[in-house]
């Protein structure tokens, strides 16, 4: 999925709570780990997405960096600096509206995004605006009709695409993401309506999980992209609902 950005030519139950590093040096969450700091207390800060527009005053604050992490590796300076503005733009709208420790996170990976920036370190980037993402989405959802696990299922698809760009590959990462997108689907596989989509996913994970197990990279790659294009069909299945 590629978004159009305002202003711009184109625009993660944990088992564990260990925190990785980056080969760049920058702080990023394993999967799992990240997820340890999803509780059942999150429903109680989720924002209506309406009210996120009246405070930030962003259309789609979730996808402000989506949008980054995809676009993390092809965009050029002058485009890349116009997405990490805006994601800084957004964070700051966004962080009065978070419970402090999570808007300290999310602090900390607009931190980390800037540093990669100056590295031209764009697996840095990308790996931090999708933990980005993950706090935000669970926060602030686009659409309530789309379960959180879906938006999930976003997020672990875009980091095992950052994953699988970095050099070197990130493998174990990658693998960990893969095991946390089977745990979301296990969640809302049972609610889709659309038999031939849901019988669909489960293949496509399986051919995504096979090719991370192979270590094959160009087969990974493909994969995740078509898992990702399927998040969008799972989307639009819900919000039909």
């Amino acid at each position: 999925m590629t978004y159009n950005l305002p202003g711009l030519r184109s625009c993660f139950t944990a088992l564990t709570t260990l925190a990785v590093v980056s080969a760049c040096g920058s702080p990023v969450q394993n999967p799992k780990a990240a997820a340890a700091t999803e509780s059942a207390a999150d429903a109680m800060h989720t924002v209506p997405h309406s009210q996120v527009l009246a405070t930030s005053k962003t259309a789609d604050s979730a996808e402000i960096f989506e949008a980054l992490g995809e676009q993390a590796f092809t965009a050029g300076p002058d485009e890349l600096a116009l997405l990490v503005g805006t994601a800084s733009q957004t964070a700051h709208g966004l962080g009065g509206l978070m419970p402090g420790d999570i808007s300290q996170q999310l602090d900390g990976q607009m931190m980390a995004i800037r540093e990669a920036v100056t590295r031209d370190d764009r697996a840095g980037i990308a790996l931090s605006a999708v933990e980005a993402f993950r706090l935000v989405v669970s926060r602030f959802p686009p659409d309530t009709r789309i379960p959180l696990p879906v938006s999930y299922l976003d997020y672990a698809g875009f980091r095992m695409q950052a994953d699988l760009k970095s050099v070197p590959i990130r493998w174990e990462d990658a693998d960990a993401a893969m095991a946390y997108a089977r745990e979301q689907w296990s969640a809302v596989e049972s609610r889709v309506k659309d038999e031939n989509l849901r019988v669909r996913f489960v293949n496509e994970l399986a051919a995504l999980d096979s090719a991370l197990v192979k270590r094959d990279a160009v087969a990974a790659s493909a994969a995740v992209i078509v898992e990702l294009d399927s998040v969008d069909a799972l989307e639009s299945d819900f919000q039909s609902q």
